[in-house]
């Protein structure tokens, strides 16, 4: 695989939902995220889902887990797991180090409380810094965007 990306999620939502998707991601423990997004009537094909899940923990009103994947956290992967349980607040902490990647969602700290200013350098993304990622990647990958590296 590409530079591993580990991020640590803490999910929570409606008890009934948190449960659903505990359960789905229990039965397809050990597959790869694109079982994950088969498991929403998803085609993983049209989904960047490059990774897998482990440490799936119910904890709580949370559902814990962590994803290793290509670069970057699966926003894709998340905003499906959103539009499929609705009452889902998904919180992480992401980290790649070879890319010095180091990216958080958690504005408030509840979960992840690392600020820069405690020396660590993870770097808040808002939702729109998601979606923006997320149409780099694609186009970088689809050959839509060009990017040049320069001496």
């Amino acid at each position: 695989m590409a530079n591993i990306c580990t991020t640590n999620y803490v999910i929570e939502g409606e008890k009934k939902e948190l449960d659903a998707l505990y359960e789905t991601m229990k039965k397809l423990q050990g597959q790869n995220l694109g079982q994950l997004v088969e498991s929403t009537g998803k085609n993983p094909d049209e989904v960047m889902c490059r990774g897998e899940w482990s440490n799936l923990e119910r904890k709580g009103d949370t559902l814990r887990m962590t994803f290793e994947t290509a670069w970057t956290p699966c926003y894709e992967v998340t905003d499906l797991l959103k539009a499929t349980y609705p009452s889902l607040r998904i919180f992480y902490k992401a980290e790649e180090p070879g890319n010095g990647v180091y990216l958080k969602n958690d504005a408030e700290g509840k979960y992840f409380p690392e600020t820069e200013s405690d020396g660590h350098a993870f770097e808040l993304m808002t939702e729109e810094r998601e979606q923006l990622q997320t149409r780099l990647i694609r186009g970088i990958k689809d050959g839509s965007i060009e990017v040049k590296v320069s001496k």
